[in-house]
Parts: C-alpha cells; sequence; structure tokens
C-alpha cells in the first residue's frame, strides 16, 4: 500500500459523502464497461443457478428471494426474469440504501411491467446491517429461496458474520450468490494501493475474502470468475468531464482532480494506466474491473 502524508492528500473526501455525485460517477463508470452480465445472465446464472435450484414451491404459495444491494435493478430485474421461468410467482425484497438507486429501479420496472408479470417488489431503504437488526427486532423468521448480494458486503460491519446470517436466512435447497470484486482486478489493486479513507463507510475485501470466509465455516461453494474492462482512456485527457467521474468513481474521491494534491495525481494516474491496473488496446487504456460470482447451496 501506498504511503499517503495528510499533504499529499489535500482536501479530498470520500464519495459516499454525496449519493448523487456517488451516482452520477457510477452511470457514467457503467456505460463505457463491457456487458459485463451478458454471458453471466444468458449462460452462467441459468447453468449455475436457476438449473440447480432444489426447492419445490407448493401451489399458492411465492418464490422468495432477497436481494442485497440491489442498486439500479439492472441486474436484479434480469434475475428475476430468468428465475421467473421455473417459479411464476416471486416476492422479491429489494435491500438498497440509496434513494437514488431504488428510484431508477422503480423506474425501470415501469418500463417494463409486462415481463415482470407476477413478480412482486418490496423495496427496503436499507443497508444490509439496518435490515438484518429490523428483522431480527420484529421476530420475522422469513426465510428465502434465493439470496443475491451484489457488490454490497464492502458496506457491512463484519463481512464473515454477514456472510453467515445470510446462509442462515435460506431454506434448504436455496442457494446465495455474493457478487465481489476479483482478487486479480485494477479496481481492487488500486483501492488496496490508496487506501485513502480508513473508516467505516466501506470495507476493502475481495473475492479471496468471501472465499476464506465460506471455507473457516466449512460451508462449500464454487467460484465463478468474470471478466470486464472499462474504457478509460478519456480519464487521460485533461478536459474530460466524464473521464475525471470514472476516476472519481474508480478511487471512490470526490472530485479526485480537483481536491488531490499534484503529487498525488501524477501517482495514481500513473498507477491507474500501468499493467497493475490497466491494458493497452487499439489505442484505448482498458482498465481490469474484474469481479467473481460465488455461489453456495444450502
Amino acid at each position: 500500500m501506498a504511503s499517503i502524508s495528510t499533504q499529499e492528500k489535500g482536501d479530498i473526501k470520500s464519495l459516499f459523502h454525496d449519493p448523487d455525485h456517488y451516482i452520477k460517477s457510477f452511470g457514467v463508470f457503467v456505460k463505457a464497461s463491457t456487458n459485463i452480465d451478458s454471458n453471466w445472465k444468458e449462460n452462467v446464472f441459468n447453468e449455475a443457478v436457476v438449473a440447480k435450484l432444489q426447492v419445490n414451491i407448493p401451489d399458492g404459495e411465492e418464490f422468495a428471494a432477497l436481494g442485497v444491494g440491489v442498486g439500479s435493478g439492472k441486474l436484479d430485474t434480469k434475475m428475476m426474469c430468468k428465475l421467473r421461468n421455473r417459479y411464476p410467482c416471486i416476492k422479491n425484497i429489494a435491500v438498497e440504501p440509496a434513494a437514488g438507486q431504488i428510484k431508477l429501479y422503480k423506474e425501470l420496472v415501469t418500463t417494463m411491467a409486462d415481463k415482470l408479470d407476477g413478480i412482486t417488489i418490496d423495496w427496503r431503504k436499507q443497508g444490509l446491517d439496518e435490515f438484518r437488526k429490523a428483522k431480527v427486532a420484529r421476530g420475522d423468521t422469513t426465510k428465502y429461496h434465493f439470496i443475491s448480494a451484489i457488490h454490497s458486503l464492502y458496506y457491512v460491519d463484519d463481512m464473515e458474520d454477514s456472510l453467515k446470517w445470510l446462509y442462515e436466512q435460506l431454506e434448504d435447497g436455496g442457494m446465495m450468490l455474493i457478487i465481489t470484486l476479483s482478487d486479480d482486478s485494477g479496481v481492487w489493486r488500486l483501492r488496496n494501493r490508496y487506501k485513502f479513507f480508513e473508516d467505516r463507510l466501506v470495507r476493502f475485501i475481495n473475492s479471496e475474502h468471501i472465499r476464506q470466509a465460506f471455507s473457516k465455516q466449512k460451508i462449500p461453494f464454487t467460484d465463478y470468475k468474470q471478466t470486464a474492462r472499462v474504457d478509460i482512456t478519456d480519464s487521460f485527457e485533461e478536459d474530460s468531464v466524464d473521464g475525471q467521474l470514472k476516476v472519481d468513481f474508480i478511487a471512490q474521491v470526490m472530485n479526485f482532480h480537483t481536491t488531490a494534491s499534484p503529487a498525488l495525481q501524477r501517482g495514481l494516474m500513473e498507477y491507474l494506466r500501468g499493467p497493475d491496473c490497466s491494458e493497452h488496446k487499439d489505442g484505448k487504456v482498458l482498465f481490469n474491473n474484474n469481479w467473481d460470482a460465488v455461489i453456495v447451496t444450502k
């Protein structure tokens, strides 16, 4: 990890202090990404989850799904549509702490209402820790046939305990899907090298930490590695607004180019375009955004 002095940092602030800026920078980052969920939703998810679910739903009862960190619902809705091919009635609890993301999710649902017939979505504006606390407090013993946690375990107080609790919430025969940064991704390498913020807003974990946690708890799992790239060529163009927003998201820093010291900017940008984080192809700088899916069956 690079040693960063207070003077070198400048006046940088965590991206998580401004949800609107987070959503804006995330949107630009995703737009420049390869279609990372295409092969996943069309092949891997069908084969690794839908086809292997061992739960039988009695007539008149719903398939119970829990999504943690559902964001704008882009991937969540696609997974629900695939699950509906086997289970025509689904109740999906969608947990997401950002109001802006829930708004986008609801707008998405409006545009694809015909495709979501039979799927009921119950949005909860909460993080996982808050959702868990509330569920326990009201004595809710509901269990789920499918649980997903998509890039959301970075924000829990205790990752290992959260995984154990989520596993306990599964019905027998149910499945849990955890998606995190890959341990070989450029995102992980850069954020691990430049740990700007040592607070409870975000945890520095990757897929290897998830695998270790399941192994420690003697919970069998299957790991699926997914290759993804993001075109960050414009991040090295001085006047590119989108390029700067991509750097904000990758570094998790608000307005990095105007708040970080010149020395820190030079160091981070040099590392960002280097072989640990990116590859160069056809004149483009392609950032390594690999992620892993870890699947557990109860």
